[in-house]
Order: C-alpha cells, then sequence, then structure tokens
C-alpha cells in the first residue's frame, strides 16, 4: 500500500522540490498551500505523514499542529516540521507540541528522505500496536463463543443507560431470553450442535436489533438485551420477532423437524419512574421464570412496580 505524505508548504519551488523527491520513491504526495487548506486535506485524506512549515498563511504550523492533537481521528499522524527557523527554541515549541521531527532549510535531501522513512517506519509500528490494542480491547468486552457483549462488559453498559435514562426521563427496556430445553439439546446431539445453535441465535439477534441495543450472552444458554428508549410496548414486539425468527429457522441439518423455541422475560422503566439496573434486571427475570413456568415458548412481561 502506498503510503501518502502531505506537504504543507506555501513556497511552491520547495513544495515542488519535496514533491518531486518524494514521488520518485514511491510515495503519493498531496499538497497544501497553506495551514488551513493542510487542516481541510488532513481530515479528507488522512495522511501518513505531514511535512509541516511553520510560517503559512491563515493558520501556522503550529496552530495546524495543536488542531490535528484536537482531532481524534489524526492525532495519530506524525508530523516532521519544514522551516528556516533554526533556532532552538523554535524546535523545542514544535517537538513539545506534539511533532514528530524537525529539519531545518535548506535541508540535505537525502536527509529529508531517511527522516521521512524512519517517522513512516515508527508509524507503521504504532499502527500495528493500536491495532493488537483494539483487539485485545474488543476481547476483553466479547464473549469469544457468540461474539456478543459478555457479561463484565454488559453490566457496565447497563448502568451507563440506566442513568441516562433516569437522567432524560425517556423508558427503557430489557429482555432475558433463555433457549428452551437447551440442556436436552446438548445431550441429544453434542456439545459442538449445541455451540452452533447458540451461534446462530445471537447472529438472529445481531441482524434483527437496532444498532444502539445492547446484546450480551448472560451466561450458558441465556441471553440480555437492554433497550434504550423502548417502553414495554416496544419490547413486547422485539421479543415476539426474537421468538418468531428462531422458531422459524432450521438449527439441525440431520433433523429438520427439531424446532428451537425461546423463553423471554421483559420488563421496563417509564419516563417517570426511577430505579437501579438490580431492579430492572429482576423483573426481566422473574417474567422469564413465569414463562418457563407456563410451559416455555412464550414472553412474559413484569413491569417495574413503583
Amino acid at each position: 500500500m502506498t503510503e501518502n505524505i502531505l506537504i504543507a508548504e506555501d513556497d511552491a519551488n520547495i513544495a515542488e522540490l519535496v514533491k518531486i523527491i518524494l514521488e520518485v520513491k514511491g510515495y503519493s504526495i498531496t499538497w497544501a498551500k497553506d495551514g488551513q487548506e493542510a487542516m481541510d486535506l488532513a481530515q479528507e485524506i488522512v495522511p501518513d505523514l505531514i511535512l509541516l512549515d511553520v510560517m503559512m498563511p491563515r493558520l501556522n504550523g503550529y496552530e495546524v499542529l495543536k488542531l490535528l492533537k484536537e482531532n481524534d481521528s489524526l492525532n495519530h499522524i506524525p508530523v516532521i516540521f519544514l522551516t528556516v527557523k533554526g533556532e532552538t527554541d523554535s524546535k523545542v515549541v514544535g517537538l513539545r507540541m506534539g511533532g514528530h521531527d524537525y529539519i531545518t532549510k535548506p535541508f540535505d535531501l537525502d536527509e529529508l528522505i531517511a527522516r521521512v522513512e524512519a517517522a513512516l517506519r515508527i508509524k507503521g509500528e504504532h499502527d500495528h500496536l493500536r491495532e493488537a490494542n483494539q483487539r485485545l480491547s474488543e476481547l476483553s468486552m466479547t464473549d469469544p463463543l457468540t461474539s456478543l457483549y459478555n457479561r463484565r462488559y454488559l453490566m457496565e453498559r447497563f448502568h451507563e443507560e440506566v442513568e441516562r435514562a433516569r437522567r432524560y426521563k425517556y423508558p427503557m427496556a430489557c429482555i432475558m431470553m433463555d433457549i428452551d430445553d437447551f440442556k436436552n439439546i446438548n445431550d441429544t446431539y453434542g456439545h459442538l450442535q449445541g455451540d452452533q445453535i447458540l451461534q446462530k441465535v445471537a447472529m438472529i439477534m445481531k441482524n434483527s436489533n437496532r444498532v444502539v441495543d445492547i446484546i450480551a450472552r448472560y451466561g450458558g444458554e441465556e441471553f440480555l438485551l437492554i433497550l434504550p428508549q423502548t417502553d414495554l410496548g416496544g419490547a413486547v414486539v422485539v421479543g415476539e420477532r426474537l421468538g418468531s425468527l428462531i422458531s422459524e429457522s432450521r438449527f439441525i441439518n440431520d433433523d429438520p423437524e427439531q424446532v428451537v423455541t425461546i423463553s423471554l422475560g421483559a420488563s421496563a422503566y417509564t419516563s417517570e419512574q426511577t430505579g437501579t439496573k438490580e431492579e430492572l434486571l429482576k423483573e426481566a427475570d422473574d417474567a422469564l421464570l413465569e414463562a418457563k413456568r407456563q410451559g416455555k415458548n412464550r414472553l412474559v412481561t413484569t413491569p417495574l412496580q413503583e
């Protein structure tokens, strides 16, 4: 993949010289004639490296760097200052602000290329580390079998959503869901088939719910859905749709007559109610137990009592 370098330089002769040298080395070059254009282009193309002059119209190099560092999608881009200022204090200012390197004009082209290559190499290592950290973060909050959120992360988000509902006076609901007779399925068809059923149920849930809904594997064959800005009626619609989608799906190819069903318990806050996530969760859990008691393959609601 060709790295894209943004040159922010108001001197056309210098910009053209640097552009030619770096293009020969195989880099893709974009030129900005002033600081404001540099910021606009940085947001548009998100370059791999910025060569930034200090003295420019509209925004100077320090102002551009400050804006870059304040932008979450741009603050990882390394910046090499290019300037006629050779004083130590000017270099210190740029480096303390987060500049990666500093080259004084007139510069040696071989030195420029070496510094560009070094900056891009370090960026590549940082990008790899950021991606690894992102993967670790995702692993820490997801269930490895279903790729849904795990219970620990769910409870953190649950608390946040309850507080948000209380603060802004909007309703929220939760659904506790359990696959019926799952032990019998494992005993009859094996745990590998049981795992595949859990994965397919999770996929159905993810594909049929809103982006804002929080879906987690609560434990074993139990799942929990947090539905922001949803009243009890809305939760019933969600739960019944899930029940229909799952019961109508084929899970066990060797036994097409085997139907997988779910039991659900739903509870909700109204905008006038207050309470804790523990209270809302207990309501949903009690409703789920009642659904099981009534014969399974159904949804029962138990609204949170004031």
